[in-house]
This record gives structure tokens, sequence and C-alpha cells, in this order.
């Protein structure tokens, strides 16, 4: 019995840390990724000229209230500085999603060119994804 209980007692605490990180853990935001609609089934990094834009990512353990923000950038396009947005959308994060998205459009046809979206948290920048218009 005395052998046993260590590794009872392991098995205890890796299970405890498992639940510890289910039920919470680190605030934060993961797995960025461009993608076709609203539904996030499907990636891409190239859209076409009369495309939406939609960025997805997923969070854990955010207050509610938190503010995130996209900034939506064209890297390589005459007469557009590629630092500085061309358009910057809010939101203020509610209780319970674990799966965020941004989705940009526009009334005529994006040029064709790269791009990139740029996530902040709380101001403080937690990723980014580039995609082109062909």
């Amino acid at each position: 019995m005395k052998k046993l209980f260590p590794v009872l007692l392991a098995a205890l605490a890796l299970i405890a840390s498992s639940l510890a990180c289910s039920l919470g853990g680190e605030p934060g935001a993961s797995n960025f990724r461009m993608t076709t609609d609203d539904t996030a089934n499907t990636t891409t990094t190239v859209y076409s000229p009369t495309d939406a834009f939609f960025v997805f990512f997923d969070v854990n353990a955010i207050e509610p209230g938190t503010q995130f923000e996209a900034r939506w950038y064209i890297l390589d396009y005459e007469g557009e500085d590629p630092n500085t947005p061309f358009k910057t959308i809010d939101y203020a994060y509610e209780e319970g999603i674990t799966k965020l998205y941004f989705q940009l459009t526009s009334d005529a046809e994006w040029p064709a060119s790269r791009y990139r979206v740029e996530i902040y948290m709380s101001g403080v920048k937690v990723g980014e994804q580039q995609f082109s218009v062909e």
C-alpha cells in the first residue's frame, strides 16, 4: 500500500491540474485563422476582390467587457501606408463566448494586394494574420 500511495497522489495531482486548466487558465487568445465565412469551416489566405474577410480566434478565461480590436492594413498598394490601418473594428467581450471573429466588407471591390489584420486585447497585440486578394 505504501508503494501505491505516491502513484495515486501523482495521478490525483495530474487530474487536478487538468481540471484547473479546463476551468479557466490564463486569459488569452489563440488559433488565429482567416476563413471564407462566419462559420469558420474553411480557412483561406487568398480572397477574391468581392469577398468579405473573416478572422477567427479562440479565447480563454476572458473577463466580460475586455476590449478587442482588429486593425486592418493593406501592405503593397500605391498611396496607402502599410503601417497605418485603413480600418479599425472594436468589440467588448461578452461572457460565455469561446470563439470570436471580425468581419470586414466593402461596397467596392478590394484591390489586388497583400493585407494584414492585427488583433489586440486590452491594447496589447495578441495575434495577426496575413492574406491576399487576387
